[in-house]
């Protein structure tokens, strides 16, 4: 069960393709996930004008990973830390 104490924050992505095509390569990793999906455009009128001109970025989705498994889940995603 992932947790949040014990969670890492893999990704945040603003399309359901984005969030699928990660989430089934942690799958076939056999690595487990937890998926957080936030409707943006209910924040306030600030938040929704907030995205990139002409794209609808109404929704955030954030991929949480077990902390022990950070690295083999970016691994599996080809993903890279930004920090």
């Amino acid at each position: 069960m992932i947790l949040p104490w014990n969670r890492s924050e893999l990704a945040i992505v603003f399309t359901m393709e984005q969030c699928s095509a990660i989430t089934g390569a942690l799958a076939r990793a056999g690595i487990g996930c937890h998926v957080k999906a936030r409707d943006r455009s209910s924040g306030g009128g600030a938040r929704r004008r907030s995205s990139t001109l002409f794209q609808d970025h109404s929704w955030l989705y954030t991929i949480y990973v077990l902390r022990r498994d950070l690295p083999a889940a970016r691994a599996a995603t080809g993903l890279s830390p930004i920090r």
